[in-house]
């Protein structure tokens, strides 16, 4: 009897380990659009999704966030590849602990929108199929998109 808790609480521990841990989502991005027309992104990634693709967006650069050089070639192509109602957003800030980095974009539009349309092109050359997880948020009301590899810009809309 202990020894079949014993292989199943084994197996259990080999269906939860780090290789499982990150599937579905590449990048997580929350977007908060404030009363006044101020926008903050925050993406989410994980260091071992992101490193791969640096190769790519930073071929002169060591393949790693801890390159600055890298790291800035990570930030422009966030900026360039993701905007909200055909915006580009400002770097804002970065933090990374442990395998997640962060990065904080600020933007302000006109007037609070009743549509929101994202555009992400996030790692377009990447040999991955991940899922990037978009939720937008106004006036206290989160709305989520997905996206995958190529896919058009999507379009939420809020009452």
């Amino acid at each position: 009897m202990i020894r079949r808790g014993f292989l199943l609480g084994g197996a259990a521990l080999m269906l939860a380990s780090p290789t499982w841990a990150h599937r579905g989502h590449h990048t997580l991005s929350v977007v908060e659009i404030a009363a006044d027309g101020t926008v903050t992104v925050i993406h989410t990634l994980s260091a071992h999704d992101s490193e791969p693709e640096l190769v790519e967006l930073a071929p002169d650069a060591q393949p790693s966030v801890d390159d600055p050089d890298a790291l800035k070639a990570l930030e422009a192509h966030l900026r360039d590849a993701f905007t909200i109602n055909g915006q580009r957003l400002d770097f804002f800030a970065y933090e990374a602990w442990g395998d997640d980095l962060q990065f904080t974009f600020k933007g302000k539009l006109d007037r609070v929108p009743q549509s929101v349309t994202v555009a992400y092109g996030l790692f377009p050359n990447s040999r991955k199929t991940g899922v990037g997880l978009v939720n937008v948020r106004i006036n206290g009301v989160t709305k989520s998109l997905t996206f995958a590899k190529g896919d058009a810009p999507k379009t939420v809309t809020f009452d």
